[in-house]
C-alpha cells in the first residue's frame, strides 16, 4: 500500500507520522491482495463552535476504480486518526462486499425487459 502524508506542521511530527503509518499497515493487513493507494492529510483548524481541533482526511483508491474519502475532526490528532481509519476499514469492507455480490434481475423478470401479454 502506497501512502502519502500531508498537511500543516502536524504532518511533520514524527509521532503522528508513525501513528498514521501504523494504521496504514493495519489497514493493508486486513485487506491482503488489494492494491490500495492512499493519501492522508492532517491539519489543525479552528471551529467557532468547537474551538481548536485536528482534522484528518484519508482518501484511498482501491481496485475496480473505486475510491473512498473519510474525514473527521477531533480534539487530538490520535483521536482523529483512529476515527478516520476505523471508518475507512468499514467503508472498504462494505465496498468489497458490493463488488463481490453479483447483481441479478428480480425473480420472474425476463432478461429482455419485455413482458408476455395474454395468456
Amino acid at each position: 500500500m502506497l501512502i502519502k502524508i500531508g498537511g500543516d506542521t502536524l504532518a511533520l511530527d514524527g509521532d503522528i507520522r508513525r501513528h498514521i503509518e501504523t494504521e496504514v499497515a493495519k489497514l493493508a493487513a486486513r485487506f491482503p491482495g488489494e492494491d490500495l493507494e492512499a493519501q492522508a492529510t492532517i491539519q489543525e483548524e479552528f471551529d467557532p463552535l468547537h474551538g481548536h481541533r485536528v482534522r484528518c482526511e484519508l482518501s484511498a483508491k482501491i481496485a475496480h476504480g473505486r475510491q473512498i474519502v473519510v474525514r473527521d475532526a477531533r480534539k487530538t490528532a490520535k483521536e482523529a486518526i483512529d476515527q478516520v481509519f476505523g471508518l475507512a476499514r468499514r467503508n472498504l469492507r462494505r465496498t468489497r462486499s458490493q463488488i463481490s455480490i453479483p447483481r441479478t434481475p428480480p425473480h420472474g423478470a425476463l432478461s429482455t425487459g419485455t413482458r408476455a401479454i395474454g395468456g
